[in-house]
């Protein structure tokens, strides 16, 4: 058995050299979720902002709020695995939005855990109207502790951004 000095050294040493402790894989190869959603008029392209570029446009569901129900159902699949203190974070999003669908439409979307690797995982995900697909991608996440991930990767961008818009209100 090694002391306590020659654990935390080997420790050390393994770290330097590149070898890094596994953690545990949070999502499951293969987890299936299906949801159905009732489009409403917040999600149409109109509601995007103001001005032609999205008045002008069929009363049609916007990607974006597409993209939103794809990347809560993968997440709320991932909520049942996640240690207390973890969330699961989005990092790539990509949806082929292929055919219209009206608001006020009901969709399904289906979503497959595709990949997982320790904290990563890849979610392959299908959205249907009553008539086609209308979309389909990749959604990938990867699970973070949240007061570390609020600490050290995300304290000193508000205080920037915290300075900044004070210094722009001031004015």
């Amino acid at each position: 058995m090694l002391s306590p000095t020659l654990f935390v050294r080997s420790l050390r040493r393994s770290r330097r050299i590149g070898v890094r402790r596994r953690r545990p894989t949070i999502a499951r190869r293969g987890t299936w979720r299906v949801y159905r959603y009732h489009t409403v008029p917040d999600d149409s392209v109109h509601s995007a902002g103001p001005g032609p570029i999205w008045t002008d446009k069929p009363p049609v569901v916007a990607s974006f709020a597409v993209i939103r129900r794809c990347e809560e159902l993968c997440m709320a699949a991932l909520h049942e695995a996640i240690p207390e203190g973890h969330c699961a974070l989005g990092i790539h999003q990509r949806l082929n939005h292929i055919g219209p669908i009206a608001v006020g439409a009901e969709i399904e979307i289906s979503a497959r855990c595709t990949a997982a690797r320790g904290t990563y995982s890849s979610w392959s995900v299908i959205v249907r109207d009553a008539h086609e697909v209308v979309g389909e991608g990749r959604m990938d996440f990867v699970v973070v502790y949240r007061p570390h991930f609020e600490a050290h990767r995300l304290a000193h961008k508000t205080v920037i951004v915290t300075a900044e818009f004070e210094e722009n209100s001031a004015h």
